[in-house]
């Protein structure tokens, strides 16, 4: 089958799952009212489902997008958004805001969001700067200075927990599960222009992503720009998993599945793949937040646990194909 009918086939499914998303949940919805200004249908469908909906697709396509860009720069098929300690530098920014007690609600926007994008921030100069040290960025550097800084942060956040009182330690695990049911308004609008600008600086370098994939030896003779390219991606990606982390906690697994489903049933182009991979992790993220909501109803799953249930597996899957860790 032609790419381009692959294409389009994935472009009407994940139209058709982003469309029926917002009619699944636990509380049965009239949706002949749903245009009835004022009343309850009115409200859970656009300002609580719609909006999630919005969330699940910013929130899946700027993972799965980001693991697409770590798994070529690094050339690890298990790369994740998270590899180079960017959601633990945020979770422990969140988790600070929870013990500083100035908060009035875990999710305020000026408060954990503020606090997560600081932490992710720092996360990003510090395993940057690190790996900088000796005058000259080298990818494998860069992923272990990463690694050290995700175990460190983690540890960190585990001794806050320690010394929290019941109610803090309880909003830092609930943050640190990750979902997008408490994403508001403003969280969506920032990661929409974050989302924007992350696509258009990833796609404007995927002729350099396809040479360095061949190997930095025939990136040097095309005249690709390694340093510059893998540090402006680098940024780049960094900056809108810090966003991401900031608004939802951790989601693990999405950047990891998404981008070789993609490559596999789609292209290995990342003219195609990228957009392919955006719009594939929204609406993957878009099911597993409907299956969140209705499987325990009326009680309802972070979304990130039916991930990693996902995940789990694939992840022994690229294990036992690759036969490699």
């Amino acid at each position: 089958m032609k790419t381009n009918i692959k294409l389009l086939i994935l472009i009407i499914i994940c139209f058709l799952i982003i469309i029926i998303s917002p009619f699944i949940g636990a509380n049965n919805i009239n949706y002949a009212n749903i245009f009835t200004k004022g009343s309850v249908d009115n409200f859970i469908f656009f300002s609580s489902r719609l909006q999630r909906l919005l969330a699940d697709i910013l929130t899946g396509g700027i993972l799965a997008l980001s693991g697409l860009v770590f798994q070529s720069i690094f050339k690890n098929p298990i790369a994740t958004p998270y590899t180079l300690g960017v959601a633990s530098g945020a979770s422990l920014g969140a988790a600070l805001f929870v013990i500083s007690g100035s908060y009035s609600s875990m999710f305020s926007f000026f408060g954990s969001t503020f606090f997560a994008m600081a932490g992710g921030i720092f996360s990003i100069l510090l395993v940057y700067g690190i790996s900088s040290i000796k005058g000259r960025l080298h990818t494998n550097t860069l992923l272990l200075a990463g690694v050290a800084i995700n175990f460190f942060s983690s540890a960190l956040i585990m001794f806050i927990q320690y010394f929290a009182n019941p109610e803090k330690s309880y909003k830092i695990t609930r943050y640190m599960i990750g979902s997008t049911a408490n994403i508001t308004l403003e969280n969506i609008i920032l990661m929409l222009i974050v989302a924007f600008i992350f696509f258009i600086v990833v796609y404007s370098f995927h002729k350099e992503l396809d040479i360095l994939a061949i190997g930095a030896p025939v990136a040097h003779s095309r005249g690709v720009n390694i340093t510059f390219t893998i540090t402006i991606l680098y940024f780049t990606v960094s900056l809108a998993i810090a966003v991401v982390t900031a608004a939802a906690g951790p989601i693990g697994f999405v950047g990891m599945m998404i981008p070789h489903i993609i490559r596999i049933l789609i292209s290995s182009l990342n003219k195609i793949l990228i957009p392919a991979t955006f719009l594939a992790g929204g609406a993957f993220l878009s099911i597993c937040d409907s299956a969140a909501r209705v499987i325990t109803a009326p009680a309802e799953l972070p979304v990130a646990i039916i991930t990693s249930l996902l995940g789990a597996p694939f992840f022994i899957y690229l294990i036992v194909k690759g036969n490699k860790i």
